[in-house]
């Protein structure tokens, strides 16, 4: 097997445009106030910047600032290592090209983050070796099918025009409030005013509406990723192991949070339940 993008990271990248390409624009706006020359330069040394979180240094300073995780302790990586070796044995992949770390919490998970990094829980580390393996093997296949790298790519040339919209709240609130303090009549132009330019937009620009629809579809997106990547373990011969795991956590209630939310926050959710993954690996186990 090799480390490549499967239809759920394209389809991820692609959904990904629209914000890439507002960013851009952000990014152009504010290279007009750089002397010449500079301005280019800065718009592609922007462009390039993606290329970092494949670069390892880049990705250790990822895997401690983002993701909250540390290098294992000795006596950790003696218990991660044959387990890690003997999943990417299985995969044929040589599994020296891919970093273990460990994450502080007692939840049972692990992770596939930036472009060789896999973190691992110490909720996880009391797993038996083979239900571990498992949770290895379902990692390994976020890394080959490129879920981890083509998330972050796309959450990194997101970040100028996410800042962009943030700064926009923040000063239509404040005008907001401050309208309001002067009088209610203020307040009404205020909401007019901004709600006839929102009209106007969608109206000039009516594919401005599937905008709203990327954030769902990008946890559709991720949805599919956990599948695939279970899919991926099953095809190692994990397939049994997740089952149980999964059964033995749909047991212990890991479900029944994600039922008490509405459905905004359900289509909202990066993972699917349990019992959905149970039914998948069981048809692709048969």
């Amino acid at each position: 097997m090799h480390r490549g993008a499967d239809s759920t990271s394209v389809t991820r990248l692609l959904l990904n445009v629209p914000l890439f390409l507002g960013s851009l624009l952000v990014i152009w706006l504010i290279s007009r106030a750089l002397p010449s020359g500079l301005d280019i330069a800065f718009i592609v040394a922007w462009l390039a910047s993606g290329a970092l979180i494949f670069h390892r240094p880049t990705e250790r300073g990822l895997a401690r600032l983002l993701f909250k995780m540390r290098p294992p302790t000795g006596a950790e990586l003696a218990v991660l290592q044959p387990i890690w070796d003997d999943v990417t044995g299985r995969a044929g992949i040589d599994g020296t090209k891919y970093a273990l770390w460990m994450q502080d919490t007692d939840g049972l998970n692990a992770s596939a983050a930036a472009g060789h990094i896999v973190g691992v829980t110490r909720g996880a580390m009391r797993q038996e070796p083979q239900q571990l393996a498992a949770v290895l093997a379902h990692e390994l296949g976020h890394h080959v099918g490129g879920h981890a790298w083509a998330l972050l790519l796309g959450i990194w040339y997101a970040v100028p025009v996410r800042m962009f919209m943030t700064v926009v709240k923040f000063v239509t609130r404040f005008l907001f409030y401050f309208t309001a303090e002067l009088s209610c009549l203020a307040a009404g132009i205020f909401v007019v005013v901004f709600g006839s330019l929102a009209v106007a937009t969608l109206l000039t620009f009516p594919p401005a509406l599937a905008l709203y629809a990327i954030p769902f579809l990008l946890a559709w997106a991720g949805r599919q990723g956990e599948l695939r990547a279970d899919r991926f373990a099953g095809q190692l011969g994990y397939g049994p192991l997740l089952i149980s795991l999964f059964t033995a956590l749909q047991a212990e209630g890991y479900d029944d949070e994600a039922r008490k939310e509405g459905p905004i926050a359900r289509l909202m959710s990066s993972h699917p339940p349990f019992h959905q993954r149970i039914r998948a690996l069981e048809t692709f186990v048969a």
